[in-house]
């Protein structure tokens, strides 16, 4: 059996990519549950595949003008950064079965041996406001001025919470995400504005292993 390690499983064609995206879609939220994927992620999948859809098919009618191709090709993008998201983290989840990625549209894990070892060092997190209801949180390896990612590793897994007392650990930081470039936004609703968000973050490899957490931070959501 072959084994991929790209992200080669998303189709190239916006017309194949509409079927694609509605099964997978469809596939994470039936099991989301059962994957642990929260359900906020559920909904941000489903917004943007439905959002991508309806511009396709916009794009595809007599309808189709240079704003409807502009908005169709952004929702593109915002779709497949959600869709390798989850790929490259939610679903590495072991109680995944190979059949069940097959059904997702994926490739199976690759089974031979990896020289890549788990992250050892940890990421530094810098927050900073970027404007109303928006933060950013750059990072880079502990004692490093590059904002190159260590060998091996995919990206750093980001967690946070607004919550009205400091957490004990980063277990009660129950968002998460997977940034792949910094700096990386995180986004918050007007009822969270004035109140406090904590924020840690650790690096990531390719096979989902998780290095140190970083000291948990903590900012005011503007």
């Amino acid at each position: 059996m072959s084994t991929h390690t790209h992200w080669d499983y998303i189709p190239k064609k916006d017309s194949e990519l509409v079927p694609w995206g509605a099964n997978f879609t469809g596939q994470v939220a039936a099991n989301a549950g059962q994957w642990d994927i929260p359900s906020n992620e559920v909904t941000e999948l489903q917004t943007a595949n439905t959002a991508f859809a309806t511009l396709q098919a916009q794009a595809d009618s007599p309808a189709k003008n240079a704003i409807i191709v502009a908005e169709k090709n952004a929702a593109r993008k915002t779709l497949v950064a959600k869709i390798r998201e989850l790929a490259g983290f939610r679903l590495k989840n072991p109680v995944i079965t190979d059949a069940q990625r097959i059904a997702l549209g994926l490739h199976v894990h690759d089974t031979k041996p990896s020289n890549i070892p788990a992250p050892k060092s940890r990421p530094e997190l810098d927050i900073d406001v970027v404007d109303f209801r928006r933060l950013t949180a750059a990072f880079h390896d502990q004692g490093s001025d590059s904002k190159a990612k260590p060998y091996g590793t995919n990206g750093a897994v980001i967690v946070y919470a607004v919550l009205d007392t400091p957490p004990a650990d980063v277990s009660a930081l129950t968002r998460s995400v997977l940034a792949t470039r910094t700096p990386h936004i995180l986004e918050f609703t007007e009822e969270e504005r004035g109140k406090t968000v904590y924020v840690a973050i650790c690096w990531q490899n390719e096979k989902g292993e998780k290095g140190p957490w970083s000291e948990i931070e903590s900012a005011i959501v503007p």
